[in-house]
């Protein structure tokens, strides 16, 4: 009786220990699954993976003179907290070169999707309109240049064409160059400073509406820029126009209608 109940127990811890040794052989097996070996990933995949998830859904691109680096700065601060998606890249540059654009090669302002490579130019004074010519030149360069390599794409032309000769005032395709125009976006002293958009960018003109916001208006106060008249006048003048001649201070007549219609033609 004892030797049966000896048989029984061993027989009993011999059931455990195979069991046991089936569970630990599933539960390895099922890690392996679940763990797998890892895929090698290439420096080039990663970066683009890196550069989908942080990469911004537009670029607007300014040049401005240095000295409003500090406003400028300020203004652009409360546009990104409006427009968290875009990435702002901002050129300050002399007076003396601010009509001078950078070439297209430039890292940061490589783009196939503009004729140039700057979208918006902020003066801190008047644009004249012979610097507004200088910039309408080059984009009629530009232009004539496009157009002519469609058509030396397309095997339409009969020679290699030179781009340094070539005449502004082609248009091969009917795609002409922006017609420029300035807009005034604060008062500085007694005159107006503007900008001008230079490029299709569609956040060009949302940089342009915020600066002639109360938002950007407010900013450009802070360092020394007045009003260029905003909503609230524009709709007292439409129903009394004498309103204008009414103005305390000597506040100048640049309405805000005026500079967003000026940037648009």
């Amino acid at each position: 009786m004892k030797d049966y109940k000896l048989i029984l127990v061993g027989l009993l811890i011999l059931l455990l220990i195979v069991a046991i040794g089936i569970f630990t052989w599933l539960w390895q097996s099922n890690r392996k699954n679940t763990h797998p070996l890892p895929i090698a990933v290439s420096q080039n995949e990663q970066s683009a993976t890196d550069n989908a998830d942080s990469a911004p859904a537009s670029v607007l691109r300014i040049q401005a003179e240095n000295s409003m680096q500090v406003p400028l700065n300020d203004v652009i601060a409360k546009f990104e907290q409006r427009y968290p998606n875009v990435q702002l890249l901002v050129n300050y540059v002399a007076p003396s070169v601010l009509f001078t654009l950078p070439n297209m090669s430039h890292p940061q302002q490589n783009s196939s999707d503009f004729m140039v490579s700057i979208d918006i130019v902020i003066a801190n004074s008047k644009i004249s309109q012979t610097q507004l010519s200088r910039l309408q030149n080059i984009l009629n360069v530009a232009q004539a240049e496009r157009n002519a390599s469609k058509i030396n794409a397309n095997g339409m032309t009969q020679e290699t064409s030179q781009p340094n000769n070539i005449d502004p005032s082609i248009n091969n395709d009917n795609n002409q160059a922006r017609h420029l125009a300035s807009f005034n976006y604060a008062i500085k002293g007694s005159s107006a400073v503007d900008g001008v958009i230079l490029t299709e960018n569609p956040m060009t003109s949302s940089f342009r509406n915020f600066l002639l916001s109360s938002s950007g208006q407010d900013v450009l106060k802070k360092h020394g820029y007045n009003d260029i008249d905003g909503y609230k006048n524009s709709v007292d003048e439409l129903f009394n126009p004498a309103s204008s001649h009414k103005r305390a201070r000597g506040e100048s007549s640049v309405k805000l209608t005026d500079a967003l219609s000026n940037g648009q033609k």
